[in-house]
């Protein structure tokens, strides 16, 4: 089984998340100890609070790369694209195929279903960010279903497993992706395949993504 992390900050001097090369280095180390092969590298785009460097993407993913395939860990490049106001949703596809969303915490975004139109008028599949952490919605409410109706995968992340938040939508077997949000946590990959253990239909689920 391709045991994956489809959402992290590691990519290094990006955004708000690993910012020394010598930390993302001893990471990597960890994931491949807990048996993660596959980092998708989902740096902020277009958040309203969080500075992200664009400038530097695609450089330091390369660098990125380089580190990671000398240990046997393989490197997608995709963004976690914040939908708040914008018109115009562009984002960096994983693989050509997903979209990795977030919204705003307070409110639901006027026109999400605009929004995640055009993601799906692109060619992707909206993939939405750690579910779990939107007050406004509730696995039975009509915009959960929207998103279910539209073919949205729905992550959580291994911190709302382990405070329960994510459960909800875990007991109604909603969850298609696990995935540890790392921002330069040491002690994330163990609890991540903690997690993926403990739910083998959810890593079924993942392994179908094809990453």
């Amino acid at each position: 089984m391709n045991l994956f992390d489809l959402h992290s900050h590691l990519l290094f001097d990006v955004d708000h998340g690993v910012q020394d090369r010598n930390l993302y280095r001893a990471l990597l180390l960890e994931y491949r100890k807990y048996g993660i092969r596959t980092l998708v590298l989902t740096p902020h785009v277009f958040h309203p609070t969080v500075k992200t460097k664009v400038e530097n993407i695609r450089e330091n993913f390369r660098l990125a790369s380089e580190d990671a395939s000398r240990v046997g860990i393989k490197t997608i490049l995709g963004a976690e694209l914040y939908l708040g106001s914008q018109i115009d949703v562009k984002t960096i596809p994983i693989a050509g195929r997903y979209a990795l969303v977030e919204f705003p915490v307070s409110a639901k975004p006027i026109g999400l279903d605009r929004k995640l139109q055009q993601l799906l008028d692109q060619g992707l599949e909206p993939v939405i960010a750690h579910v779990e952490r939107y007050p406004w919605l509730r696995p039975q409410d009509q915009t959960f279903r929207m998103f279910k109706d539209m073919g949205a995968w729905i992550q959580v992340n291994v911190s709302g497993i382990e405070n329960r938040t994510a459960m909800p939508y875990i007991h109604r077997d909603l969850v298609d992706i696990i995935a540890d949000d790392n921002h330069g946590d040491r002690s994330l990959p163990k609890r991540f395949r903690a997690c993926l253990d403990a739910y083998p239909e959810i890593c079924a689920r993942m392994e179908s993504m094809g990453l």
